[in-house]
């Protein structure tokens, strides 16, 4: 039926009124009441990666080495003997492999950890890098043949799992800078999964390694240096009867390398005890210890038989030690025979 003169003009008023208002809603620019702005997201708290030992858990912990391989490689009077045990091509070959080149790692560490269960132990390497965490992610994904997890704790925490082999291994890339790679043990509950936990701040009553007991005092007492080396007691079995017998009864063992002005490499060596009634007698036998695994075969392949000054013995109520200076030279040449297979394959 036709509309009525005049109804036609009015439903078309109101129709156009409708569309009015909807478009008016739509499009403030058009009369609508303004959208209102989406509040800016906090900025996420920092993670607690200043200190790379907070990043690694006491428990469990066997051994653990300490390293500034920039700092180290910044050396000229090095450089010869650091190629002989790494080859630049080996490194540069590393490097496109994972992502890393270790000639710019500023700190790292290197961690064992003891295991029980299926599961086993577990080796934690964690680095400051300059590389690019995108890049380490996916070169880390292109190794893994089988089980591959990925998950986010925030955005700038970024844990990946997987097998290469048969082994388990993990990666966690904590903001732009540090990387962990897990090499056995549990890839869901082990040492990087535990670093991540520590970066996120959800692990403050949890000790970290160097946090405080034996270990703490023996890093006091070596000092900073390039490269460091600390394992926690009790010993028992064979390692107990190491070192004369004074492991049996020591609490930690730590060792730190630095240069010398004499372009040699200082080496101090110290275990920590209750030396409070017996330190003399105890550093002597630190020092024929040392002396018989300079003179062994071992030690002659080291050069430790060929020191640039002899061993020097101290000894305090807590510990005691042996300092000594060796060749550089000699000593690159006895790692770079004994190790020189198993670093090339590691840097493969």
């Amino acid at each position: 039926m036709a509309d009525a003169p005049g109804r036609a003009p009015r439903r078309r008023a109101v129709l156009g009124g409708a569309l009015g208002c909807a478009l008016g809603l739509a499009l403030p620019s058009c009369g609508g009441a303004p959208r209102p702005h989406a509040r800016p997201s906090p900025p996420l708290p920092p993670l607690a990666t200043a200190d790379l030992t907070r990043l690694l858990p006491q428990a469990g912990l066997r051994w653990l080495i300490l390293v500034r391989p920039r700092e180290v490689a910044a050396v000229p009077w090095l450089i010869p003997s650091i190629a002989l045990v790494a080859p630049e091509e080996n490194l540069a070959r590393h490097a496109r492999a994972t992502g890393v080149d270790l000639r710019q790692v500023r700190e790292a560490a290197i961690a064992s950890y003891a295991g029980a269960g299926p599961a086993g132990g577990a080796t934690l390497y964690v680095a400051r890098h300059s590389g690019d965490p995108r890049a380490i992610e996916r070169l880390f994904r292109r190794r893994l043949t089988g089980k591959e997890r990925r998950a986010l704790d925030r955005p700038d925490v970024v844990r990946v799992t997987g097998d290469i082999g048969t082994t388990p291994r993990a990666l966690v890339l904590l903001g732009e800078d540090v990387a962990c790679v897990q090499d056995g043990g549990s890839p869901l509950r082990g040492p990087a999964r535990v670093a991540s936990l520590y970066a996120l701040g959800r692990l403050k009553r949890s000790p970290a390694a160097l946090s405080g007991g034996p270990l703490r005092a023996l890093e006091a007492r070596l000092g900073p240096a390039p490269v460091r080396a600390f394992a926690p007691g009790p010993f028992d079995g064979e390692l107990a009867r190491g070192a004369r017998g004074l492991l049996a009864a020591a609490t930690a063992v730590g060792a730190a390398a630095r240069p010398s002005a004499r372009e040699g490499i200082a080496l101090a060596i110290a275990v920590a005890g209750d030396f409070s009634t017996s330190g003399e007698a105890a550093s002597e036998e630190l020092l024929a210890a040392w002396n018989e695994l300079a003179g062994g075969s071992f030690g002659h392949l080291l050069g430790l038989d060929a020191p640039v000054e002899r061993p020097l013995a101290t000894h305090a109520p807590d510990a005691v030690a042996v300092a000594v200076e060796l060749n550089p030279r000699a000593l690159a040449r006895g790692l770079a025979a004994a190790t020189g297979e198993r670093l090339a394959e590691m840097l493969r």
